[in-house]
């Protein structure tokens, strides 16, 4: 362990600088960044002129510390820089801006999602005046949004707002996602709200390796590759993921073969083994070990190029560039070295990706495989080269595995149970369809050939898809689970020590590690003991849906107006509190036709139009109304047929129908709450 630290001296700088980075980002102790800097000097100043001179032995570590110190500072900082650089001026105000696209146009259901900096802003009239800051735009579709292109410049008419915070419980938090990656403000803007007022004539790189990509896809589409099998070759190849489905996306997910959709770490760490591969051959002396070296580097910077050089695919390039270099010089510690040294620079360029779960995704990939591997297949060796080629890739499949499991199940509260098996079918055939794809472009002037290996790519898609289904519909296929930050922590730690003490063999190593076992299962035990099953009500803060949960400790029922998006809202929850077993409400003998009775309380859901046009003599009882998705009831309709006690509205109702609801409650005294102002209803009973 000792010889470890020797050797890869960016490992302790890179955690020096990303507790910095962690300081800032958790505590703001910006006010730090002058009090270290100036103990960072006292300590080199002392070192190199008073210490060095009369104390050559007994002071060796101050110079080490005080460089420690240095890189705490340096995160501090960084991360402060970044901030400040992407704070948003004029947030909440309407007016004009003007603003340049930083990215092409994706397609969404009902519009274009459009990344833009704002330039300027105008209030009441065109005077405009600095503003900066970055913001999503969601841009009313037609052929003008379409076609737009990164550089351009427009004008919007829209009041920019903070991304709405997500306020259900264990839901995955969208707003502080976007402020991770330096999105302050969102709007939907109609397409008589933005003109384009400068075209961007000028060479864009970005652009450039969009309009290539664009380019390829056309390629797929002209040999008649379609549907989900265009979707999937568009993903593994080419990162575009805009016109892949939510249930192939999912029976993906579940099988563990995400990695072949999202052109990242992983997806870019098999291109690289694949290279090393064809340029073997080089490895015969350092010399052309250095060209094998620069040949994957160019190789890898191409791919990233074609794929539309995103952020997770130029961070894998940039990792396996410097492993490659690393390769050359044939030292497995300059590996780590290399490793670590790209992780710095990386989160010198955007602090933030620390808390990006691609990027840590990657890291743990490649740490885990460059060391867990030939401990691995040191295991077994066999003579026939296909039996060795299947016991590597299983050896590659554990070990990355090793490092990534705690990280998938605690954002993604899941394990794949059959990823062996995923990766030893998915994994040759994306790689026979990566060399048909290479193929087709070589080939597209020549039609005859072309259209053939057009045919057998379209075969080999589709053979993927189905085996991704048919893996995905197998018996406990998917473990769904939930743990939380000190968990996850505990999980690396114990993989850490575990492996110090197979390695060393030391009675103390291996005390430490089941101590931290230990406590892991303390924490599993407490949890568990300690879910909150109560009897209680949730109404959710469901954007466009109605998302409704009735539970107590023998009976689960909910209520909602979209399942799928349902499931994704409420699963880390249900994950949480152990509530695995739920029935929707019209499977009870206590529900009918909106009314529910539950616990004792008299429930109404107001959702359709299922009360339009009734009229009652005696207005009904209820505790609870409440009213969501496509309700068409005005309150003096409502007011006709209820008394209720409480009304509450969901985010599904739009802001001019909850603020009519709201103000005639007041008027009334009837008790009032809005999801969408106070986030997710939370009813004990």
């Amino acid at each position: 362990m000792k010889s470890f630290f020797l050797q890869t001296p960016f490992f302790r700088l890179l955690i020096a600088f990303i507790t910095g980075i962690l300081l800032f980002s958790f505590l703001k102790l910006s006010v730090l960044i002058v009090p270290l800097l100036i103990c960072a000097i006292i300590g080199f100043v002392l070192h190199v002129y008073v210490l060095k001179k009369n104390y050559p032995y007994n002071f060796r570590w101050l110079f080490g510390a005080s460089t420690l110190v240095a890189f705490v500072c340096w995160g501090l900082f960084v991360a402060q820089q970044y901030e400040r650089k992407n704070s948003f001026e004029n947030l909440n105000k309407e007016g004009i801006f003007k603003a340049r696209v930083s990215s092409t146009p994706a397609i969404k259901p009902k519009s274009y999602l459009v990344k833009v900096k704002t330039l300027a802003f105008a209030a009441d009239s065109l005077h405009f005046k600095p503003s900066q800051g970055n913001a999503i735009l969601y841009i009313a579709k037609n052929e003008f949004s379409k076609s737009l292109c990164i550089g351009d410049e427009i004008l919007i008419c829209a009041k920019l707002r903070k991304p709405q915070q997500t306020n259900n419980p264990e839901e995955f938090n969208y707003s502080n996602y976007l402020a991770r990656k330096g999105i302050a403000a969102t709007a939907y803007v109609d397409s008589s709200n933005w003109k384009l007022i400068k075209q961007n004539n000028s060479f864009s790189i970005f652009q450039q390796a969009h309009n290539i990509r664009n380019k390829l896809l056309e390629v797929y589409k002209r040999n008649n590759i379609k549907g989900d099998e265009f979707a999937v070759l568009a993903a593994l190849t080419l990162g575009y993921q805009d016109e892949i489905k939510d249930d192939l996306y999912n029976s993906y997910s579940n099988s563990g073969a995400m990695h072949i959709l999202s052109v990242s770490g992983l997806h870019v760490g098999i291109i690289y083994v694949v290279f090393l591969f064809l340029f073997s051959f080089l490895n015969k002396t350092k010399q052309t070990l250095l060209i094998k070296s620069a040949l994957i580097i160019i190789l890898l910077w191409g791919y990233a190029f074609i794929t539309g050089l995103s952020p997770s695919v130029m961070r894998a390039s940039l990792m396996f560039s410097l492993v490659a270099l690393a390769g050359a010089l044939n030292s497995k510690s300059n590996i780590y070295n290399s490793v670590f040294f790209s992780a710095f620079v990386l989160l010198l360029i955007n602090p933030n990706y620390l808390f990006d779960v691609s990027f840590l995704l990657s890291y743990s990939a490649v740490l885990s495989i460059v060391y867990f591997h030939p401990k691995i297949k040191r295991l077994a060796h066999f003579n026939n080269k296909l039996l060795n080629w299947s016991w590597d890739l299983v050896c590659v499949s554990i070990a990355a595995q090793i490092a990534t499991f705690p990280l998938g199940i605690f954002y993604f509260h899941k394990f794949s149970n059959y990823f062996l098996l995923t990766n030893f079918l998915a994994i040759p055939i994306s790689t026979l369809i990566i060399y048909l794809a290479l193929a087709l472009f070589i080939t597209s002037p020549f039609v005859i050939l072309n259209n053939w290996i057009g045919i057998a790519l379209n075969w080999f898609l589709k053979l993927q898809n189905n085996c991704i289904v048919w893996i995905d519909n197998l018996p406990f296929s998917t473990y769904h689970t939930w743990i939380n930050e000190t968990e996850v922590l505990l999980l690396f730690c114990f993989i850490i020590l575990t492996s110090i003490a197979l390695q060393t063999k030391r009675y103390t190593h291996i005390l430490v590690t089941l101590i931290c076992f230990g406590f892991l299962q303390i924490s599993f035990l407490y949890r568990n003991t300690h879910s909150d099953s109560s009897k209680k009500v949730l109404v959710y803060a469901a954007s466009n849906f109605t998302a409704i949960d009735f539970i107590n400790p023998k009976q689960h029922f909910y209520f909602t107006t979209d399942s799928v998006r349902f499931i994704k809202t409420t699963e880390a929850y249900w994950l949480k509190n152990r509530l695995t077993s739920a029935e929707p409400v019209c499977n009870s003998s206590n529900y009918s036709k909106g009314f529910f009775s539950f616990q004792g309380k008299k429930f109404c859901i107001l959702t359709d139009s299922l009360f339009l046009g009734k009229e009652n003599a005696n207005p009904i009882d209820v505790d609870y109304l409440i009213i969501g998705h496509k309700n068409c009831l005005r309150f003096t309709d409502i007011e006709n047929l209820f008394r209720p006690k409480t009304i509450v509205t969901d985010n599904s109702l739009s802001d001019y129908a909850s603020e009519k609801i709201k103000q005639a409650c007041i008027k009334k005294g009837i008790k009032y709450y809005s999801t969408k102002e106070k986030g997710c209803l939370t009813l004990k009973l």
